[in-house]
């Protein structure tokens, strides 16, 4: 079964394709030149759902849409559904991670409790099929590790390790992740997705 997922992001589909695990699934990007999908929701789950749905319709399959991020309450939320946004440029890494360390030393702090959020979805046909959303508390840090990963991966140390998710190989990351838990998610409701039939 071919399983379109909704993102321009390379590493994300790579990393799902490494979650998923499934030799049925044939995980695959969006096909070129079609519109962004508007993500105006206020939380992740919204904005996965709202794009699962929009590409659900432009191409013929089920769509898999990830919308993930890193929460900082002391930042009254911030980055949050603007995590891949938070610098103004749609994915760039580098500047996301350097606006957030500014805001945290505008509030005189080097580390703080944060989380990171991951929501799925899977649509066909413009309908949601499934939806889950997992989540892994941590501390975010004003001093980059790392060089693995992607997004603020170098800032976030998740509770009960050592190491920044940017020292991890994906491998071990893969063990106890947000999108991991997410995905392990997605498959224990696998039969919830997969009995539709696709659409021609």
């Amino acid at each position: 079964m071919k399983l379109f997922v909704a993102t321009k992001n390379q590493h994300k589909v790579d990393e799902l394709k490494l979650l998923l695990h499934e030799p049925t699934i044939e995980l695959v990007r969006l096909p070129d030149g079609l519109p962004d999908a508007v993500e105006d929701g206020v939380t992740f789950e919204e904005n996965a759902m709202k794009k699962a749905v929009f590409y659900s319709q432009l191409v013929s399959g089920k769509v898999l849409s990830d919308d993930s991020g890193l929460v900082v309450p002391m930042l009254n939320g911030e980055p949050g559904v603007l995590s891949a946004r938070y610098a103004g440029k749609h994915g760039d890494d580098e500047a996301n991670n350097e606006r957030l360390i500014e805001r945290l030393r505008e509030v005189g702090v080097v580390e703080v409790p944060a989380y990171f959020a991951c929501a799925l979805a899977i649509a066909q046909a413009g309908q949601v099929l499934v939806t889950v959303e997992a989540r892994v508390s941590g501390t975010v840090y004003t001093e980059r590790r790392g060089t693995h990963g992607f997004g603020y991966d170098p800032l976030f140390t998740p509770y009960g390790h050592k190491h920044r998710y940017a020292e991890m190989s994906p491998e071990e990351k893969s063990l106890f992740s947000h999108r991991a838990m997410a995905v392990r998610m997605l498959r224990d409701r696998k039969s919830q997705w997969m009995s539709h039939e696709s659409v021609s």
